[in-house]
């Protein structure tokens, strides 16, 4: 009996049909990438990146792909700028006709040197799997029913039930400005208190004629 998660068969992988200069199947180099850079080996891992991109154009486009991958599965929160970093590098290699080979290697070097997290990868399969075994399901707690939503607006909730409950956060910046929150508050407590809850008119758009 077939397991349930996980990848599939390889023959389902088309670069399990494809080996390198050097005869090595490249799904068997992207493994080597992605453990080794897992592992903070960055010679080695440099060394598969490098006949990745001497194999083809296609297969050095397929470890940008696998490097964006690793960028979130493996460093994830230990460097969150990581797939921004990532993606700039691609660019630039992309610049280059045929690719510029130092900017995958640089991006490599990035992720294998770079303390790993792979908690949003776990986080990502666990709800995954979780919801399709019918164990967890998103919530729809009351203050989500602002004025926001139809839900909100048929309990005849408007701006000031939001700043008070929808509005709110946590973990916020201690140095946080809010003069102008304070000011805007002011405002809808007036619109309220004179013209109720209920929703605008499409056309009345402030700042719009």
């Amino acid at each position: 009996m077939p397991r349930l998660y996980g990848p599939g068969h390889f023959t389902e992988d088309p670069y399990s049909q494809v080996v390198s200069p050097h005869g090595i199947p490249v799904d068997d180099l992207v493994a080597v990438l992605q453990k080794e850079i897992r592992r903070s080996r960055i010679d080695n891992a440099v060394l598969a990146a490098y006949e990745m991109f001497t194999t083809s154009a296609d297969v050095a486009q397929h470890l940008w792909r696998r490097l964006r991958l690793i960028a979130v599965e493996d460093v994830g929160m230990g460097l969150p700028l990581g797939p921004v970093l990532i993606d700039v590098l691609h660019r630039n290699f992309n610049a280059t006709p045929g690719g510029d080979w130092m900017m995958a290697c640089h991006a490599v070097r990035l992720l294998a040197s770079a303390p790993k997290d792979r908690t949003s990868s776990e986080h990502a399969d666990w709800v995954a799997a979780k919801v399709a075994r019918g164990e967890a399901l998103v919530e729809v707690p009351d203050y989500a029913h602002c004025v926001h939503t139809r839900a909100g607006q048929e309990l005849g909730r408007g701006l000031m039930q939001w700043w008070d409950n929808g509005a709110q956060v946590r973990d916020e910046l201690p140095s946080a400005d809010h003069r102008y929150r304070e000011e805007l508050i002011e405002i809808h407590r007036r619109d309220e208190a004179e013209n109720g809850t209920a929703p605008r008119p499409s056309s009345a758009r402030p700042g719009r004629s």
